[in-house]
């Protein structure tokens, strides 16, 4: 089983301790999302197989001069092996709309450019992330993280090649997500814990962690 969004970089409890907790729940593989440029304790994360990492800025640091091309150098200048861009995209709690906007396009280039799928942050904003998307060369490449959106805006984005990709997030909004299981072909879902963030209420640990992902996926499929 593979959590395919998770920080690990950013967990307060020892790297070793959670991965091996995950693995004891069948959870094997982790794709470790970047904020700002590569994930923070890289070194350490590099250290393990399981662990695949990915190259984004988040749009909350739209509003830094240069961040892409800063972060974009450390990436040149590395051998760093990344299987994303991401996460990147767009988010209506955070101002400077037209800079985000102009962040996100650069890293739909960038992955396409490398020929790596896209992972995407994406709060509000549906329909311009779309219509960005559409318009670019992507194709079927991209991962629509921790979905919160409606299903008809879902069934769009898989249209031009998305993929969803849920969370314990989703488990708040249960008409949706039945309608999301009736909808949306199963091919088309992925899942993820987001950890730390976004600990599921029935989950009695003090935070969440991929351990969770089984107890997550199958309270998500109760919804069905």
């Amino acid at each position: 089983m593979k959590d395919n969004h998770v920080h690990l970089d950013l967990m307060k409890d020892n790297l070793e301790d959670i991965i091996f907790r995950a693995k004891k729940a069948g959870v094997n593989e982790f794709i470790v999302p970047g904020v700002c440029g590569f994930p923070n304790k890289l070194k350490e994360l590099l250290s393990y197989s399981e662990i695949s990492i990915c190259w984004g800025i988040h749009p909350k640091f739209a509003d830094i001069e240069n961040v892409f091309e800063n972060e974009l150098h450390k990436l040149e200048n590395s051998n760093i092996k990344i299987v994303a861009i991401g996460e990147c995209g767009l988010d209506k709690r955070f101002p400077k709309e037209e800079k985000q906007v102009e962040l996100f396009k650069k890293q739909i280039d960038l992955s396409i450019a490398l020929n790596l799928p896209l992972m995407i942050h994406l709060i509000g904003h549906w329909q311009k992330a779309y219509d960005i998307l559409k318009e670019s060369k992507l194709g079927q490449n991209f991962v629509l993280h921790s979905w919160s959106g409606s299903v008809e805006m879902a069934k769009e984005f898989i249209k031009i090649g998305g993929i969803l990709s849920l969370s314990s997030g989703i488990l708040k909004s249960p008409k949706k997500l039945s309608k999301l299981h009736k909808e949306i072909p199963k091919e088309k879902i992925i899942f993820e814990t987001d950890s730390p963030d976004q600990k599921p209420d029935f989950i009695e640990s003090d935070g969440n962690e991929p351990s969770n992902l089984p107890l997550i996926i199958k309270r998500i499929y109760t919804f069905s």
